[in-house]
């Protein structure tokens, strides 16, 4: 399987250390001829500044997009109709419009399109499914989270802080993470409310955002996303009827990555913990959330099995932005 690359920054960086031998990255591709003539030569690819050129190569099966938002949709387009499948880094483009566009061209094509949710492989996540699925802690109740960090000198100059660029802020950026854990464990919501705000950064979109995704049974998910918390935060927790999980770090600067299993005491009093940790290291070149990941898009792949993940996500990320305007819950 030859393999391109476009957009060679820390994601496409990350995603060509993570290929297996078997897999041959043939191109990779930057506007920056520095950055991509260095990760060309790390993983003995060719190099272009015109990702054209990789759509116009015949010999490339797979395309990887890992550039800012508002690139995802043309250039997963045109490679979607030059017969070639798309792995396309979170989030699928700047709106669920955009999204449903690459979502059909997908399927007019008979091509798999992916949207790259690698938190969805980690160790911790991949434990709780497990746990979960077995009845651990019985039927979910509830879900709550944070995810943010603290932002970077410089900022609001970035492109994730032009909405005609990113499509959106901090809800965009690291709460669609969130989104897409609710629909691995819960699937898709029948309502929304939530609220965004402007509270630090001078800046046209969001740094901090609270939601609830809200289904049947008065089960409901509960997050809050900041850019505002002035230090790398990940929390996962999830309740059921016999029990819950709590997920703290992801690995690196957000700490070590452990999940804590607690079983209801029935009779009242505490509960049975039972506690695992994941290493604390990871890296681009020992976080293997990424290479699970790719395991799963091959298996798309050899199963003609494409996926709407990313337009799902989008959706509920729309109507989040839609229930803040109105101050209103709207359906999904």
């Amino acid at each position: 399987m030859n393999v391109a690359i476009i957009g060679c920054g820390l994601i496409g960086t990350k995603r060509a250390m993570s290929m297996p031998p078997s897999v041959n990255i043939h191109t990779v591709c930057d506007t920056d001829i520095n950055q991509g003539e260095k990760l060309a030569k790390e993983v003995n690819a060719n190099f272009t500044s015109d990702y054209r050129e990789i759509i116009n190569c015949e010999k490339i099966d797979v395309v990887i997009i890992s550039t800012p938002n508002y690139l995802i949709k043309e250039i997963a387009i045109k490679a979607l109709n030059s017969q070639k499948h798309v792995l396309s880094e979170k989030p699928l483009g700047r709106n669920a419009a955009e999204s449903k566009q690459m979502t059909d061209c997908a399927i007019e094509n008979n091509k798999v399109l992916y949207t790259g949710f690698n938190h969805r492989f980690h160790p911790a996540i991949l434990k709780a499914k497990e746990l979960v699925s077995a009845k651990e802690i019985g039927d979910i109740l509830h879900i709550h989270g944070h995810y943010g960090h603290g932002g970077r000198k410089g900022m609001e100059n970035e492109w994730r802080m032009n909405p005609n660029l990113s499509g959106g802020g901090e809800l965009l950026d690291q709460g669609v993470h969130l989104i897409d854990l609710a629909l691995f464990f819960k699937g898709i919501p029948k309502t929304v409310f939530g609220s965004v705000g402007k509270l630090v950064w001078d800046s046209e979109v969001e740094d901090s955002a609270s939601f609830i995704l809200q289904y049947d049974n008065n089960i409901n998910c509960l997050f809050s996303v900041g850019w505002v918390y002035w230090k790398n935060k990940f929390e996962f927790n999830i309740y059921g009827s016999h029990g819950f999980i709590s997920i703290n770090g992801l690995g690196g600067s957000y700490g070590e990555e452990k999940l804590v299993l607690g079983h209801r005491n029935f009779e009242g009093g505490k509960p049975k913990i039972e506690s695992f940790s994941f290493s604390a290291e990871k890296s681009i070149l020992n976080d293997d959330s990424w290479k699970k990941e790719w395991k799963f898009f091959r298996e798309l792949i050899q199963n003609e099995k494409s996926s709407d993940n990313g337009y799902q996500a989008n959706l509920i990320v729309d109507a989040i932005y839609a229930s803040s305007k109105k101050n209103q819950s709207i359906n999904v």
